[in-house]
């Protein structure tokens, strides 16, 4: 298939000043560049698998009794997944001029890799909104109904796990049947994709996920702010600060919608352009921030993950809306 501008991702086409591996690119200074960001991608996921831990294995009959915290487990998986492809892949891909060349053609020549590798990178991406949405509507649902709560969620949520598993396909579906290239930029490489279906680019469909997102999740934390303020002080304490965790999760959305809107409606004419980090950044600071937000917000969940205090019969009952939270 012959490779043209209009048949590739606008990332895509803003790497494309780059024909093959640049040796002009210190390896010193990139691999530098790859070790500063593992000081911050690294304990996320050590974080990230530590809650996965105290979620799925130790404390999982306290913690999955509540639809809460079952969306929030789908999130720290795909964050988790998102983190560590970065550290083992992308980034290595990106930061080590010196391994562009076989890594490049390792690429090239097994393309499995690539063809696993990269949709699932979008799956994830595109699930991450989708679980975030579910989020907000849990919250909300609680204040609203909290005598109907935990029964609607129960019943509901094989959907909403069939939900944040199949939707995504309907966003990834050109990425999935085209062919996937190395594209070289800043002495590295990045996996994009040649489109087959032109008009379906991936950055103008994860816009328009994360705005959708942004004004759901804006609506539904008006709302669920709105109901608190009317509630018992007892219920208000034991809800909001999951609240206000969501929020601030949903919060980390603006960033990586705002840079995505750079690439789908203009096109970098410089492939050392800053724009060009602000996606990754945005990502990072979405996965980064997502654990970090809920261990702060949650006491119990803090004390679990960090074994700042034994578990006691006693203070691991689950209420009927949460588990009690606080900071």
């Amino acid at each position: 298939m012959t490779t043209t501008p209009a048949t590739l991702d606008i990332l895509t086409q803003i790497a494309l000043f780059e024909p093959g591996c640049d040796p002009s690119y210190s390896p010193l200074m990139e691999n530098l560049k790859y070790f500063i960001q593992l000081t911050y991608l690294l304990p996320t996921a050590i974080l990230h698998f530590r809650i996965l831990w105290i979620l799925i294995w130790k404390h999982r009959s306290i913690y999955l009794k509540q639809s809460f915290y079952v969306l929030f487990l789908m999130s720290c998986i795909a964050c988790f997944i998102l983190v560590v492809q970065d550290i083992l892949f992308a980034r290595v891909f990106q930061y080590f001029p010196q391994f562009c060349e076989p890594l490049s053609e390792f690429v090239k020549k097994h393309p499995i890799f690539p063809a696993i590798y990269y949709p699932l990178q979008q799956h994830l991406h595109c699930a991450q909104p989708i679980i975030q949405i579910l989020l907000t509507v849990n919250r909300m649902s609680c204040v609203l109904i909290p005598w109907k709560y935990s029964q609607i969620w129960k019943n509901s949520m094989k959907y909403a796990i069939f939900l944040v598993i199949f939707s995504p396909f309907l966003f990834i579906w050109n990425v999935i049947i085209s062919p996937k290239v190395p594209v070289f930029t800043f002495g590295g490489f990045y996996i994009g994709y040649n489109r087959v279906v032109v008009w379906a680019t991936m950055t103008l469909f994860m816009l328009i996920l994360r705005v959708i997102t942004i004004i759901i999740t804006g609506v539904c934390t008006f709302i669920t702010v709105l109901r608190l303020t009317q509630m018992s002080k007892r219920l208000v304490s034991s809800e909001r600060t999951l609240c206000i965790a969501s929020f601030l999760i949903s919060s980390c959305f603006l960033g990586t919608a705002a840079a995505e809107s750079l690439f789908a409606f203009q096109v970098v004419r410089t492939s050392s352009s800053i724009s060009y980090f602000l996606l990754p950044i945005s990502w990072d600071i979405l996965n980064v921030g997502t654990p970090i937000v809920m261990v702060l917000a949650s006491s119990q969940l803090r004390k679990d993950v960090f074994g700042i205090v034994k578990r006691s019969r006693s203070n691991s009952r689950v209420e009927e809306g949460t588990i009690v939270t606080g900071f």
